[in-house]
């Protein structure tokens, strides 16, 4: 078991850390282009963050993290108020969800890759995102009219049914189930209606619609887990959101006991008030016009009723945003104090001198017996890692050299980064020197 002392004493020290790092002010935060990289990062990474709290906030990790969050807050209180007892059980416990935290996210941590791969192939695909297969807009509108017309009979007649249909994201392994019943037929009404009719071998489960063509029925979909769905909705319209969630499949659902047809859409589920609503809702999806081809479009007009709740909240959103800020803020500052922290490192220079034919105008000469410099400089490591001896100058200057005899000179040093980096000693800080004069070398 880790030792809980260490634990606290670690994060002590890297606050202390980061306390010393700010003051060391320019020497830390580097030259102007450093610090717009490094807001940029902040800024992505803040993005990224905010992006997998969206994703992971209908969903039961996101009372999980609130859980850690609390224990974390709570340990360090316990820790000010030297509440031994407590901030040991609340740090093991800490050590304890840092090896279970891949585990309890699995599935949001799925999701979110799935969503960032679909984002990607998208951009650089030509495919629409309301693909439904090689087809022309007038196939695509029988489809869907056979699919509206389907779930209005099954609706009048409360016939359970629900339609998992493909767009950009592949489904696969859903069809590939040992349990799964291959079909690849057209879609149509009658199909449909007869493959969830109550008194057949096929009704229990899902079908699959993949490229315009039914792929497979008796198909088993993942339940969702999310926690904002209504307790009357049962297994049906869990497994609709579970499919929704994978990537940007479109499911529909029959209540067998309401006989009302919802939409799941991206991990939410929708109540249509009617067939007319699910073809409008359709026709958005898979044959959207200019206008609702823009983000959200298919929702612009008439949103219909979202059962999981309201979108985010303006305050809810900025407090997201605000957390995702702080998280990636501290991220940076633990990656700069762990790979390029402030550090020294001391140089063997050459010691040289300037000037020297002011000193001949003057009829003065001058020797020395010290040939090298050690000094130390501070600064970031990667700058201070690319630096070596020949980028320091260390030299006498001869130009205030007036008078013979032995004399001690200040010898001056000159760097290519003389903002990021700071002298801290000078090994010797200056030298004696024998001037003489000609008429003395003379006689």
């Amino acid at each position: 078991m880790p030792n809980a002392d260490g634990q606290w004493e670690q994060i002590v020290v890297f606050f202390r850390n980061i306390f010393n790092s700010l003051q060391e002010g320019i020497l830390f935060i580097g030259e102007p282009l450093d610090i717009i990289l490094a807001v940029v990062d902040v800024l992505i990474t803040s993005f990224i963050f905010y992006y997998i709290l969206r994703i992971i906030r209908d969903s039961r990790a996101w009372q999980l993290l609130k859980g850690i969050v609390f224990i974390v807050v709570l340990t360090i209180v316990a820790r000010v108020f030297s509440l031994n007892l407590l901030s040991f059980l609340l740090l093991n416990t800490i050590s304890i969800f840092s090896i279970a935290i891949v585990i309890i996210f699995q599935p949001e941590l799925r999701r979110a890759l799935e969503t960032v791969g679909r984002s990607g192939l998208n951009f650089f695909s030509f495919r629409s995102s309301g693909y439904l297969g090689e087809k022309t807009a007038t196939t695509d509108s029988q489809l869907i009219e056979s699919i509206v017309q389907a779930c209005h009979d099954m609706s009048l007649t409360k016939t359970g049914a629900l339609i998992v249909m493909e767009r950009t994201t592949p489904l696969g392994d859903l069809q590939d189930q040992d349990n799964a019943v291959q079909i690849d037929s057209p879609v149509s009404a009658t199909l449909l209606k007869q493959i969830f009719y109550n008194g057949t071998p096929l009704h229990d489960g899902a079908i699959v619609i993949r490229d315009g063509r039914i792929a497979a029925a008796k198909v088993h979909i993942p339940l969702s887990d999310n926690y904002h769905l209504r307790k009357d909705f049962g297994t049906r319209h869990r497994a609709a959101i579970g499919a929704s969630e994978m990537g940007d499949t479109i499911s529909i659902v029959v209540s067998e006991e309401k006989g009302t047809i919802s939409i799941a859409i991206e991990g939410r589920l929708y109540v249509l008030d009617n067939s007319d609503a699910l073809r409008t809702q359709l026709h958005r999806l898979f044959l959207p016009d200019e206008e609702e081809k823009k983000p959200f479009g298919f929702f612009r007009r008439k949103k219909p009723k979202n059962v999981l709740g309201n979108e985010i909240r303006p305050t809810r959103k900025f407090l997201l945003m605000f957390v995702s800020l702080i998280a990636a803020t501290l991220l940076w500052f633990f990656v700069q104090i762990t790979i390029n922290p402030i550090t020294s490192k001391t140089f063997n220079v050459i010691l040289t001198y300037k000037n020297t034919e002011t000193l001949a105008e003057k009829g003065l000469e001058a020797t020395y017996p010290t040939e090298t410099v050690q000094l130390e400089l501070t600064g970031r490591k990667n700058l201070l890692d690319d630096m070596t001896s020949r980028e320091i100058e260390a030299y006498i200057d001869f130009s205030q050299v007036d008078q013979t005899g032995i004399q001690p000179v200040e010898i001056s040093i000159n760097k290519n980064t003389p903002f990021y980096t700071r002298t801290d000693y000078v090994t010797p800080e200056e030298v004696t020197i024998a001037v003489r004069s000609y008429n003395e070398n003379a006689n």
